[in-house]
């Protein structure tokens, strides 16, 4: 592991790795702090751009974007009523009141030092568990890979925030976009309507493009005319003192652990993690009363949480191939586009790419730092401008980016179809990210699927062979079962209300 590490800080301080990474940090911190735009969106616009970078190279850029927006979001959140990010939400609720109480200052220094804080904790369990799970995982046999693949589908659909059933529905449909293409066995054409462009399957690329670009953007066209309240006029950030910090500590902790451990959870994501570390930090404060009135531990706990959730996140997607929220589900689709095969024998066969990624992700907490204490000032200038000119330029490059994929104009139609279609499912409460997973885990869950079947000459026991396997089986069927029971019990006390 040291090893590793070492190798990963030497690949990551190339001087170009080291400009993209603190390029794409500073990109992060404002697009954070953008309402409409989002890390997952950010990310696919600047995917094809990275086509002709290396695999690593590419990620600098992409893992700084993903840092750097954890603490935008709460920059616009604090100073203007308006969280950048969803998970900037929570730390409105006391940042933004703490700057009406003229400590708009202090509200982003404890902001930025537990984003520090958490991002670095959250690292560190990242490193330790990283390659302790690889390592298990990579003992695996085909018919493991295909189960933890499936347990994974379900478990993210299964923790989508509102219906259950919708998001098994979106992750079907994924499924089945999926098998789009050409049989990977027998070479068979499937689904492709006699269109030579669907031959090798459906891109990522127009499919993340479409679902993550053009539906974010037609669902956030009618916020374009939201404006905060007021505009903090000296904007600074005054960090805390230690004996501050020290002061409370619990809330850094209590932020950082459910971090980590829901960030860990595939599909639950940073929102997720600060809501409930909020809820609990509240619940077990003496002072309860005084939460949403602008103290700093409210401040201080979604911070830690959203930060440390990175480092939770990463550990199933490194280690697993399941990402934990919609930013390492495109960060999935992007190794893949650069030809690195994710999953639990990426360890093995990509180490520098792991630790390099690892390695980019507390590099950019320290950038992250840096370039908001030195730039603030001109990211609130960036935060107050109209909005009106930025989707338009986001469709232009999204466009140019589906286009870039082929060099044909199918993947654009592609890109839009797929937009319309994710706005209407949004709309519905249908979970676009399921419908992603679906595409990205769907082959892999065939193919290993298939290739288990015809070592074992097609003898279904195989699947429950082993120990591992039984309790894959177990869990799948225990989920599967629980899910559909609560969807009854919801339907049932529906219909007994609709009676009444």
């Amino acid at each position: 592991m040291v090893t590793g590490l070492l190798h990963g800080f030497a690949d990551v301080g190339q001087p170009l790795n080291i400009l993209l990474l603190f390029l794409g940090t500073g990109l992060g911190l404002i697009v954070g702090g953008l309402p409409g735009l989002s890390s997952p969106m950010a990310i696919v616009v600047l995917l094809p751009i990275t086509y002709s970078m290396n695999t690593l190279s590419a990620m600098m850029v992409l893992i700084g974007i993903y840092m750097g927006t954890k603490l935008g979001g709460s920059f616009t959140a604090i100073l203007m009523r308006i969280p950048g990010t969803p998970a900037g939400a929570c730390t409105m609720l006391d940042g933004y009141p703490m700057m009406r109480k003229g400590e708009g200052s202090a509200a982003l220094g404890y902001s930025t030092i537990a984003a520090v804080v958490g991002g670095v904790i959250g690292w560190i369990f990242a490193v330790v568990f990283v390659p302790v799970i690889a390592y298990v995982a990579q003992q695996t046999s085909n018919a493991d890979i295909a189960l933890i693949g499936l347990a994974g589908l379900i478990i993210v659909a299964s923790m989508m925030p509102g219906s259950t059933i919708k998001g098994w529905i979106g992750a079907l449909l994924g499924l089945l976009l999926g098998t789009v293409g050409l049989d990977p066995i027998s070479g068979v054409d499937r689904y492709t309507f006699g269109s030579i462009n669907l031959m090798s399957g459906i891109p990522f690329l127009p499919a993340l493009i479409g679902f993550f670009g053009f539906t974010v953007i037609l669902s956030d066209i009618a916020s374009l005319e939201v404006r905060g309240e007021s505009l903090f006029g000296d904007a600074t950030i005054r960090l805390p003192g230690f004996a501050d910090v020290i002061k409370r500590w619990s809330s850094l902790a209590i932020g950082v652990v459910y971090g980590i451990a829901i960030g860990a959870v595939p599909g639950v994501g940073a929102t997720t993690s600060t809501w409930i570390a909020y809820g609990y930090a509240k619940k077990r404060s003496k002072t309860p009363e005084l939460y949403g009135t602008g103290i700093p531990e409210g401040v201080l706990v979604p911070e830690a949480a959203a930060a440390a959730g990175i480092g939770g996140a990463l550990i199933p997607m490194l280690t697993l191939g399941i990402p934990g929220d919609g930013s390492t589900a495109i960060l999935l689709g992007a190794l893949i586009l650069h030809n690195v095969q994710p999953g639990v024998m990426l360890m093995q066969n990509n180490p520098g790419i792991v630790y390099g990624i690892l390695t980019a992700v507390v590099i950019s907490v320290f950038f992250m730092f840096v370039i908001a204490r030195l730039m603030i000032r001109w990211f609130v200038r960036v935060f107050s401008q109209d909005r009106a000119w930025i989707f338009p330029i986001i469709i232009v490059l999204a466009t140019v980016g589906a286009f870039a994929n082929t060099n044909t104009i199918f993947p654009v139609y592609l890109a839009i179809g797929f937009g319309v279609l994710g706005y209407i499912l949004e709309t519905r409460g249908y979970p676009v990210i399921t419908i992603v997973l679906g595409i990205i885990l769907g082959p892999i869950i065939e193919q290993n699927f298939r290739i288990a079947l015809a070592l074992s000459n097609y003898n279904w026991l195989t699947f429950v062979g082993r120990w591992p396997e039984r309790i894959m089986v177990i869990v799948i069927i225990a989920l599967i079962i629980n899910e559909a029971r609560s969807a009854f019990n919801t339907l049932k006390s529906t219909a007994a209300n609709a009676k009444v």
